[in-house]
């Protein structure tokens, strides 16, 4: 292989490297987007269950004193 091939070689070898870099960056961006939608879900899950407990406790409370 000359110079001119093995330098060509090189260069789309460093270009594949920053297309395989720039999609894990991609990659990497859209998880920590997925994770923070997961964990605004889940707040708001855990949200409506705390509401759910509360409302439950207070109906209990009230039979517990008309009772």
């Amino acid at each position: 292989m000359d110079d001119s091939a093995l330098s060509q070689a090189l260069e789309r070898a460093e270009r594949a490297l920053g297309r395989i870099e720039r999609a894990l960056a991609a990659r990497s961006h859209q998880s920590r987007d997925s994770e923070q939608q997961l964990r605004s879900k889940v707040r708001e899950a855990v949200a409506e269950l705390d509401q759910l407990i509360r409302s439950a406790e207070e109906t209990r409370a009230a039979e517990t004193q008309d009772g």
